[in-house]
């Protein structure tokens, strides 16, 4: 079952609240309720109208069921700047952000909350990126979280409502990407102007001064501007966007089709507009609705970042995180039963040599019936008949067909290679009828004589070299003698 959420839409005639429930299907407005600033009852104790407002709502609407909300705040709120940055990476444009922004925002003594996205200009390459920001005073935040806390109510979004409306739109309209959308409501109108499936230039203007032909205008000059900005030559369809509330937006429609139609006449390669046709009139109440708070829209600002996050690492990344956790035990099972498999294969092979050994054990001494651990029986049965045979395994300390000791085979070398030589001997190794001999010396050259020597002896058949190469640091070179007896 969904779980309702409230939906507040601030401006400056008042609060509309909703209480929403969102399924799969569909969408629900369980109940409803428009509070007017100028009906709230005066109050010394509490003057602030958000406050205030909420009072009478909580009055009007049962909360108890709601523990998150989306809160839409008056365009006119939000400072949108575009900003030219040398470098791509969004960690280092979180970083600069704020430096970048000081000089821009309104009010030296204000903290502000921004988000960002960036903006890529294909029709003019260059080595700067520029980024759309969006920047609000961290006191109405605070001001929302305090209050709405008091409820047990987390707000999740906090976003400007006219540019929500264009990225909704967008969002929902896969087959255009560049557009101009424009949201009018009771209080203001919110021109955004999207290039590349990017909105990339927000404006925002009072809907209570502002006369149709002046607003025809400025949406003109707002489209000439981003194209001798960027260096495009871009036509801007537009896409007007209206709630059930707002006056009625005739006038608006006729006035930008004249001064849009007017302008295309006398239109210039220069001037690079073109004529924009009204492409089709929104009702922005619907779209507003398909927005979630536990659902991220592409390009969407929300305020709620740092101690007003809106989840944990672990809530944001859980699908991550448990898929990576069921990945790693998939391997981790595969892996056991690999373990497992290759161990049950050695044990066989194990088995079958143990196997082996008995039989061969019990073919060389016939006499023991009973067998515990062949390999150290066999171990001790020889060590016995050798020792019974007479043999005291004493063969390997001289050299067979030779009657020469150990001593005086080191000692012919040490007569055959010259005491100003220098060679240091590492390894000395022999058996009945070669040695083998492992050592240094300090260059190539005394390689060959040392070899040379050693063959001199009546002693010493045959002497190869197997190999001879400098040793690491480069400073000795160190050789290997194979010697024939």
């Amino acid at each position: 079952m969904a779980v309702p959420f409230l939906r507040l839409e601030l401006d400056n005639f008042g609060i509309k609240a909703k209480i929403i429930e969102q399924s799969y299907k569909q969408t629900l407005i369980k109940d409803d309720c428009y509070v007017l600033y100028e009906e709230l009852p005066q109050s010394e104790e509490n003057p602030d109208l958000f406050d205030t407002g909420m009072d009478l709502v909580i009055q009007h609407l049962d909360l108890e069921a709601c523990s998150t909300a989306i809160i839409f705040v008056s365009t006119s709120l939000i400072s949108f700047r575009n900003i030219d940055l040398p470098f791509s990476s969004q960690k280092k444009v979180k970083q600069v952000l704020p430096f970048e922004l000081e000089t821009l925002l309104p009010g030296t003594n204000q903290t502000y909350i921004s988000d960002f996205h960036m903006l890529d200009m294909p029709e003019e390459p260059s080595e700067s990126n520029l980024i759309l920001s969006a920047s609000i005073d961290e006191s109405c935040v605070e001001h929302y979280f305090s209050k709405l806390g008091t409820l047990g109510i987390k707000p999740l979004i906090i976003t400007p409502i006219g540019y929500a409306a264009a990225v909704l739109f967008l969002k929902e309209r896969k087959d255009i990407s560049t557009f101009a959308f424009l949201h009018i409501s009771e209080c203001e109108i919110t021109l955004v102007l999207v290039n590349n499936r990017k909105p990339c230039v927000v404006r925002t203007f009072s809907s209570l001064d502002t006369s149709p032909d002046t607003l025809a205008i400025w949406v003109k000059q707002t489209m000439i501007g981003f194209n001798q900005r960027t260096g495009a030559n871009l036509s801007f369809d537009i896409f007007v966007s209206a709630d059930e509330e707002s006056q009625d937006a005739g006038h608006i429609y006729s006035a930008l089709e004249k001064t849009l139609e007017y302008q295309a006449g006398l239109r210039s390669v220069e001037q690079g507009i073109q004529k924009a046709l009204i492409q089709e009139k929104i009702n922005s109440t619907a779209l507003l609705l398909s927005i979630s708070p536990d659902k991220t829209v592409k390009y969407l600002f929300n305020f709620c970042k740092g101690k007003y996050g809106t989840s944990s690492f672990f809530k944001t990344y859980f699908s991550n995180i448990a898929a990576s956790v069921v990945l790693f035990l998939c391997m981790l099972s595969f892996s056991l039963m690999s373990v497992g498999v290759d161990n049950s294969k050695l044990e066989q092979k194990i088995a079958v040599i143990d196997k082996k050994a008995v039989s061969i054990f019990k073919t060389t001494f016939p006499d023991i019936k009973k067998v515990k651990d062949a390999y150290q029986e066999m171990k001790a049965n020889v060590k016995h008949v050798l020792k019974k045979s007479g043999a005291n395994g004493n063969t390997g300390k001289s050299v067979k067909n030779s009657g020469f000791k150990q001593v005086q085979i080191l000692s012919k070398l040490s007569q055959t290679i010259e005491a100003s030589t220098d060679i240091e001997i590492s390894r000395f190794l022999f058996n009945s009828d070669r040695l083998v001999i492992s050592g240094s010396t300090d260059n190539f050259n005394n390689v060959d004589p040392i070899k040379s020597k050693i063959e001199s002896s009546p002693i010493f058949k045959k002497v190869s070299i197997s190999s001879a190469a400098a040793d690491k640091k480069g400073e000795r070179v160190n050789f290997k003698f194979i010697i024939e007896m």
